[in-house]
């Protein structure tokens, strides 16, 4: 279980988003190679069953690193920055925990019956993730930890959709059934594309699915603004990532939703200046 030293990779998102977090970026960037290392099991380990007991040796592990002094790299950078144990500093064990059973659910099954089992999934884990990354950068209102729970599910349905074709070649499919119901879409057609380009109805799916993610995203910068300084200063690497999002779905939209055949990624010096910008209004 080693960890990848190239993450977040340089130019991705993420790594821009960790050049706000000012003093907080160490522990941060340690966070997201934590992240990094449990959410990839359910996607790359084919056998579920080895999925599932990889992820249950990450749950004791980190059960044990809140005990006692960790052995993996991970979770030392993250417990013992400076050589002492120490867990004071870090997001409480139910949130490293609430990720990785999140996980353990991918391990079985790789569809959603319903939008309403999705959230709660998406609230375990990427929301989970953005907790744990305000509380590092400081926070200490409830209100901007609930926040960022919600801006992990606005994240992860931008991500969904930037990577649907992708994830439906390797049998995954995240819109749930009621959703592709609802648009009189079948799974067959988003994991089997016949062609490139979507049709009318799979059009319309994916635009509502990108504008419920638009108005999330939306109504939770303008709930940022509110925020007290030095919480806004632990909202800045999320303040990033929302920013980048609003561009990959105006990126997605223009170019009219080619996410089955393809993986759009905005260019990268206008990621760049994006990002810049949003750090300085922040």
């Amino acid at each position: 279980m080693s960890a990848e030293v190239n993450v977040p990779r340089p130019g991705s998102s993420l790594h821009l988003a960790l050049l706000s977090a000012g003093p907080a970026r160490p522990k941060l960037q340690a966070w997201t190679r934590w992240w990094h290392e449990v959410s990839r099991i359910p996607y790359e380990v084919s056998d579920p069953s080895v999925a599932d007991r990889k992820l249950a040796w990450w749950a004791q592990a980190v059960n044990d690193a809140f005990r006692q002094p960790p052995q993996h790299p991970l979770l030392r950078d993250l417990l013992m920055p400076n050589g002492q144990h120490d867990t004071s500093g870090v997001p409480p064990l139910d949130l490293w925990l609430q990720q990785i059973e999140g996980l353990q659910v991918l391990t079985q099954q790789t569809r959603w019956m319903d939008e309403t089992t999705l959230v709660r999934h998406m609230k375990a884990t990427t929301g989970s993730a953005c907790e744990g990354a305000v509380l590092l950068g400081g926070s200490t209102q409830l209100t901007t930890q609930a926040l960022a729970r919600r801006a992990g599910v606005a994240l992860r349905r931008v991500h969904i959709l930037a990577r649907l074709g992708q994830d439906a070649r390797q049998g995954w499919l995240h819109i749930p059934i009621d959703v592709l119901q609802r648009h009189g879409v079948r799974a067959h057609e988003l994991l089997n594309p016949v062609q490139a380009a979507p049709d009318d109805l799979i059009r319309a799916l994916l635009d509502a699915w990108a504008k419920q993610a638009r108005e999330d995203i939306q109504a939770i910068r303008q709930e940022a603004r509110d925020l007290p300084p030095a919480e806004r200063r632990a909202w800045r690497p999320l303040a990033v990532l929302l920013r980048l999002s609003l561009l990959l779905l105006e990126d997605l939209a223009q170019a009219g939703y080619p996410v089955l055949r393809e993986r759009l990624v905005i260019g990268a010096w206008r990621k760049l200046w994006a990002a810049q910008r949003e750090r300085w209004k922040a």
